[in-house]
């Protein structure tokens, strides 16, 4: 639902090596079936998602929404998580027909 996709690509990063650069983010505290809460972030005037993070003062790191960041082209997944309710078609879209753009 966060997506509107079968998928939501994040990237992780260190306290000290996330700063956000312009904008206003807005939050809330999300709690997972396992109880744990997080806090999600998004851009407070359009809704983009940018990061969601342990809820504590001090995060140890964020998990950054790689759809808003400009180095996203740099950044290939290296594994894949939640696994358990992926969705079989999406597993391999790579026989699909493409269009460049519309």
């Amino acid at each position: 639902m966060l997506t509107g996709s079968a998928f939501r690509v994040s990237v992780p990063a260190e306290t000290r090596q996330f700063h956000l650069l312009y904008g206003e983010i807005k939050t809330y505290v999300k709690t997972a079936d396992s109880g744990a809460k997080r806090i999600h972030a998004f851009c407070a005037n359009c809704g983009t998602p940018v990061y969601a993070c342990a809820n504590v003062e001090n995060p140890p790191s964020y998990s950054l929404r790689v759809g808003c960041l400009k180095q996203r082209a740099e950044l290939p997944p290296r594994k894949r998580i939640w696994c358990k309710s992926a969705l079989e078609w999406a597993q391999d879209v790579s026989n699909i027909p493409a269009i460049e753009y519309q």
